[in-house]
């Protein structure tokens, strides 16, 4: 009995294992353990992480370097735990003291792990809106672009059985 429960055991490890490395890329794990490290203004294990996006953001790596030793110092001095929360980055760093760090804290306060399905929604709503253009409100393109996005669902629904709703509910509709 014993053998069974192992031999079970192992093939869920083995499937959680397999899922989870098919759903996340190297690089997005790279990027975030890089945003971990980042958030402990360990600067060398968040490398990763800052030159991803130092171009985007006109991110100097030597002056990122020197507001993360500096602002980490600050930080460990005013808690009593030396260690670095969320909490605290947010009270000592601002915009003005560490327009660098500034930046790539909200960064990576806010960026989602994986930001593929992000990018792809954003090219989803280029699409919809070059089609459309102007011609539609606010209202229709979020429709549009959930119905869109959320594709693999949306082809699941049978056309035939909302028409058989609609007419159900609105069979004294006049057009």
């Amino acid at each position: 009995m014993e053998d069974y429960w192992r031999t079970i055991y192992f093939q869920i490890i083995d499937s959680l294992v397999n899922n989870l490395e098919k759903r996340f890329s190297s690089e997005s794990l790279n990027i975030a353990i890089g945003i971990d490290n980042f958030l402990k203004l360990n600067f060398n294990n968040s490398t990763c992480f800052i030159e991803h996006y130092k171009e985007l953001l006109n991110i100097d790596i030597d002056a990122i370097k020197c507001e993360m030793k500096v602002a980490k110092k600050c930080l460990l001095r005013l808690n009593e735990e030396n260690e670095i929360n969320i909490d605290g980055l947010k009270q000592v760093v601002n915009r003005v003291v560490y327009p660098n760090l500034f930046k790539l804290v909200l960064l990576a306060l806010t960026i989602p792990i994986s930001s593929a399905s992000c990018e792809r929604s954003f090219s989803a709503m280029r699409r919809i809106k070059n089609w459309l253009r102007t011609s539609m409100e606010q209202d229709r393109i979020t429709n549009l672009s959930v119905i869109y996005i959320e594709r693999s669902i949306s082809n699941e629904i049978d056309s035939n059985t909302i028409l058989k709703e609609f007419v159900k509910n609105y069979h004294k509709l006049q057009l």
